[in-house]
Order: structure tokens, then sequence, then C-alpha cells
């Protein structure tokens, strides 16, 4: 690996380990808009993830939310689709336990790309850990139909992660405002959010809420 290269990998981790909070999209009719009024609430990672809509259109907004990501300095990934990620110069791609494996991952992308993945357990954590991924998510935290069929993982696992893992990770399912302080309580340094930002009335005051949540810890 170059020097150059190692730099780049590096300066996207290190975005990555600064953040608090991480917005995974949900298809919306004004994505972009709410993108840039979390982006304005202090949001600094963002991951494009729509299971549904065609190639084409993915690909457009993706490049769309690229470029506003990088607008504000926020790191920008995209989830499963990593010909997307090098399409739109994306900084990395997250994946699932049933999606492309990490090492896969980085075989087509290199060494300059993030690649996070999903985890809903012990056993799952430590596969992601031996495929070298940048960040691991933990959950669902609690119930979530962004992950139906999936049951809550609960405070444990949260418990159990802060005391595994030295990397970056984010606590993911069902988080919102209200519940936030249980979840840092648990031991997360970082949440995930999908629902709570995409939904929202106000998604810049939610976002600087949720993340005035994690100064006061």
């Amino acid at each position: 690996m170059s020097q150059a290269t190692s730099n780049l990998h590096q300066t996207r981790l290190a975005k990555i380990s600064q953040a608090r909070l991480y917005l995974v999209t949900s298809p919306h009719q004004q994505i972009l808009e709410v993108v840039e009024a979390a982006l304005k609430g202090g949001l600094s990672l963002v991951q494009y993830r729509d299971k549904d809509a065609n190639d084409r259109a993915r690909l457009e907004i993706a490049a769309q939310l690229c470029d506003l990501c990088h607008r504000y300095d926020a790191i920008f990934l995209i989830n499963d689709r990593v010909d997307i990620v090098l399409a739109v110069g994306a900084d990395g791609v997250h994946v699932g336990q049933q999606d492309l494996p990490p090492d896969v991952a980085r075989k087509i992308l290199g060494t300059d790309y993030i690649i996070g993945q999903s985890t809903t357990s012990p056993a799952e954590l430590e596969i992601s850990l031996q495929a070298g991924v940048d960040y691991v998510g933990v959950g669902p935290v609690f119930a979530t139909p962004t992950k139906p069929g999936k049951a809550a993982a609960g405070f444990e696992y949260v418990s159990y992660a802060a005391q595994k893992l030295t990397m970056p990770w984010f606590a993911i399912g069902g988080i919102d405002a209200n519940n936030l302080a249980e979840v840092i309580t648990a031991g997360a340094k970082g949440t995930a959010v999908v629902r709570a930002i995409m939904q929202a009335a106000d998604p810049q005051a939610v976002t600087a809420k949720m993340l005035a949540q994690f100064k006061q810890d």
C-alpha cells in the first residue's frame, strides 16, 4: 500500500472515528433537502441506502448526495453497491452479513476506501473483525421496520461491543432523540439512525439535539 493510499484511508477513517451520529437514508421525495438540513445540524457521516430504486435513479441520487456531503466535509458511504461507490466518488461502502463479503469489496475498491458492516451478535462481530472492516454497526438495539424479521439485540450487545471494540462502531436500530440517552449509558459512543432524521419535521433541529446528548455524556 502506497503512502498516499494510506493517507487517504486514514483521513477518512479519522472522520468516522470522530462521528457520533450516522444517518442511513431511506427513500424520500426530498432526500437532498433532508440530508442537507441534517448536515447543517452538524451531521458528518451519511450512508445512502435504497434497496428498491432502479440503478439509473440510484446512481443519480448517489452522485447528488456525494457532492452535497463533500461540500459539508462529511463522509459519504453507499449501501452494498461498490460499483456506485466508484462511479460517484463516494468514500466507501457498507455491507450486510448477506451482501458482498468485506474482503471481496476490498479487492474491488482498493485500500483507499472505507468498508463497514452490520452485525447483530458477537459471532457476527467476530466474522467482521476477521474480514478487516473499518467500522461496524451494532444492533438492532430496538425493533425496527428497516430490519424486518430481526429480533432486537438490546443493550447487552451494545455493552459487549463497548468492551470489545477499539475501532469505530455505531449502535443502530430504532434509536431516536427520546431513547438515545439509554443507548449512550449502555456504552455507545456513536449511533446510526434512519427514521429519527428521515421522518423528522425538522431534521436540522433533531440532528443538533441528538449530537448535543453526546456532548453531555
